[in-house]
């Protein structure tokens, strides 16, 4: 009879995608840090296995940390976002994408791919904040589009151009300014 003696078995695990992680030998503190946070992600960006890293946070419901090269909050964000708005896997990997890039700089173009997505025709829905903001102002997403369409801020409202009521497409989008130019001239005789 061979009695329990204290120590655990020496017996290495499985290779797996784990013996390919950028992180591998380092201070694991990295990456359960606030203070570091940002550090771990550009670690992560550079990981060839940052797919399988993200999936295996998912599936096992880490609750903290960085894994994939995103925090626990973004992770919650994209799983309640895909569930929520039942985004396709490519949708799904395009806001990874953009959710794993570095804080700064963000622009205006990065918040409306973010929140966008395509729907029936040729429009486009937005799925963010119903008043997102950029640097500290609030937007309305239609004036959040058009500003990405034109390069320009709009005079007066938006409205939509295409009968969608909820379209953003840049496209599908006028001001006061263009609506102006569009109406037909009277003859003042």
């Amino acid at each position: 009879m061979t009695h329990y003696q204290g120590s655990v078995p020496t017996s290495k695990r499985r290779a797996d995608w784990r013996d390919q992680a950028a992180c591998g030998g380092q201070d694991t503190e990295l990456y359960f840090s606030a203070l570091s946070e940002e550090t771990a992600k550009n670690v992560c960006r550079g990981c060839p296995v940052i797919e399988e890293c993200l999936q295996f946070a998912l599936d096992e419901g880490i609750p903290y940390g960085v894994f994939g090269g995103l925090d626990e909050n973004e992770r919650a964000d994209i799983k309640t976002m895909s569930v929520r708005w039942k985004l396709t896997a490519k949708e799904t990997t395009r806001r990874l994408r953009y959710a794993r890039q570095p804080k700064e700089p963000r622009t205006m173009r990065w918040l409306f791919e973010l929140n966008t997505i395509a729907v029936f025709g040729d429009h486009l829905t937005w799925t963010g904040a119903v008043k997102p903001k950029f640097r500290g102002r609030a937007y309305t997403p239609a004036q959040l589009a058009f500003i990405v369409g034109r390069g320009r801020s709009p005079e007066g409202a938006v409205r939509r151009t295409c009968g969608s009521p909820d379209c953003v497409r840049p496209e599908h989008l006028s001001d006061n300014a263009e609506r102006n130019s569009m109406a037909p001239e009277t003859d003042a005789a």
